[in-house]
């Protein structure tokens, strides 16, 4: 029983849930932080989210079914390894979908909407667009910049054009750190790998681009910490400026440890597990508190 229940927590990927908490970002940088409705709407976005989420997991898992079956990772995955058979996986698909639809309805219909986009967007992504070169990555990155959207919409706030952008390059960045990982570690002849449209000719192209992607990030969110509109949410501005160097000091390290041989296939699970990551996850949530509510005068 315990081990059919980590298989279905597997099946639904809820790690991969810890991507969606970026719906609570435009709440987390407005003015409304403390307003307990809107965190209340959150929540439920944030679950609708991730059960649709979970339904596109499955889908994709079907879809991938032969080459996952191949790869020397995703065999393991339960409907590669044949754990469920087709009638519960059907189930499960269903629950998690007509789940979704009742929550993004009870925050608002254009929330459901978005869902519904995002979902589609999904598909595409999973029948055409990740065989696409380079593009995948930039497509993987709009999904990023999509659950941002969504939760802007579900507490009905404005969101930053600055956001917007760091967001676009900074996931743009993870997205080919992913691909990287992936072809220098389980590509294995001169095929394109795993059905997607890259050889090891790429590796250097992608290095390149995604280092590049992820320093332009950095300037982004530079700019936007000079922005007079940045005195309206914290106290003390000026100590926002210590994120730069630190989330340089992440990006550095994640990139470099990449380039040296550790593979991360997922670099946003590689962070949940990472100590270095998680280390400088707390330092930059002091920093942003800090600068919020003025506790260190600067």
């Amino acid at each position: 029983m315990i081990n059919q229940l980590i298989q279905f927590f597997r099946l639904i990927r809820v790690h991969q849930w810890s991507k969606n908490l970026l719906l609570f970002v435009p709440l987390i940088v407005s003015p409304e932080l403390e307003n307990l409705f809107l965190l209340k709407n959150l929540i439920l976005a944030f679950f609708a989210f991730s059960t649709c989420a979970s339904l596109g997991y499955i889908i994709n898992d079907i879809f991938d079914l032969q080459s996952d079956q191949m790869h020397p990772v995703k065999k393991s995955r339960p409907i590669a390894a044949g754990v469920f058979s087709k009638n519960y996986i059907i189930l499960f698909a269903t629950t998690l979908g007509f789940t979704s639809i009742f929550l993004s309805l009870l925050v608002s219909k254009l929330f459901f909407y978005v869902l519904c986009i995002y979902f589609l967007s999904t598909q595409l992504y999973t029948l055409k667009v990740k065989k696409i070169h380079i593009i995948d990555c930039v497509f993987l990155a709009l999904l990023y910049v999509m659950r941002i959207i969504s939760g802007a919409i579900a507490a009905n706030l404005d969101i930053s054009i600055w956001l917007l952008s760091f967001s676009l390059f900074f996931f743009f960045s993870l997205a080919l750190l992913k691909r990287y990982s992936e072809l220098r570690h389980h590509y294995s002849s001169d095929k394109k790998y795993f059905g997607r449209g890259y050889t090891k000719e790429d590796l250097p192209l992608i290095t390149n681009m995604g280092i590049s992607s992820s320093l332009i990030s950095i300037l982004v969110i530079g700019l936007y910490f000079n922005n007079d509109v940045i005195y309206i949410n914290y106290h003390a501005p000026k100590l926002l400026l210590f994120f730069l160097p630190i989330l340089l000091i992440w990006i550095s390290s994640i990139w470099s440890r990449a380039i040296k041989g550790d593979e991360i296939n997922d670099p946003i699970s590689f962070s949940l597990r990472d100590p270095t990551s998680i280390v400088i996850f707390f330092i930059s949530l002091l920093i942003f508190t800090f600068a919020r509510y003025e506790i260190l005068p600067i």
